[in-house]
């Protein structure tokens, strides 16, 4: 997971770099219409994606609280700007209304479960934030399920408009699934794993 998050933070980042170069040929007349759109759309994804996988290392969590705390608020700062730039240029996707809603709505709940982790934190609530970072992170983590699938969706199909509606969807449901899972199942794992007279007093 983390090379594959870096190696699409890499790619992200890289737009900074080439400019219009890197535009995909279809998708280059929108993100040529809205240059800043689309920048600050990498460039926090890819620092998202960069910053991510460090919040997961419990190691990092337990010798060094305030880096945890600092990268934590870097994150959902960065992850919080995706999911608004995710939005606003979802309105302008390639392909119309079925990918208009299924970028817009990725963006909104990128927006969302990362303001929840926040939230959650400042209230001193651990495991809430815990499981909405969770879920943040499989949102931001489309980024690179969308460039594993497309390419081979359009091999498949042989075109490119039908794969680009599919994976405005696939590239994030099936992720946010699997965190719900993962996290509903980290709750089972946890209660049974607690001692009998820990349950008892907390009934």
């Amino acid at each position: 997971m983390t090379f594959l998050a870096f190696a699409i933070a890499g790619y992200a980042l890289s737009f900074w770099v080439r400019r219009d170069a890197a535009f995909p040929g279809n998708l280059r007349d929108a993100f040529l219409a809205r240059p800043w759109g689309i920048y600050s759309h990498v460039l926090f994804g890819g620092l998202a994606l960069v910053l991510g996988p460090f919040q997961f290392r419990r190691t990092l969590l337990l010798r060094n609280r305030p880096l945890h705390r600092r990268l934590g608020l870097a994150y959902v700062a960065c992850s919080s700007m995706t999911g608004l730039s995710g939005v606003y240029m979802a309105g302008y996707s390639y392909g119309g209304f079925v990918t208009h809603l299924g970028f817009g709505l990725l963006g909104c709940a990128t927006f969302v479960t990362a303001l929840k982790a926040y939230f959650h934190i400042r209230s001193r609530e651990v495991a809430p934030h815990r499981e909405w970072m969770i879920r943040n992170f499989a949102l931001i983590f489309a980024a690179v399920t969308l460039r594993i699938e497309l390419p081979l969706l359009a091999i498949w199909l042989k075109e490119f408009d039908a794969p680009y509606a599919i994976v405005s969807w696939l590239c994030w449901v099936p992720n946010l699934l699997f965190a719900e899972w993962y996290v509903r199942r980290s709750r089972r794992t946890a209660g049974a794993e607690l001692p009998t007279h820990s349950l008892a007093a907390g009934a």
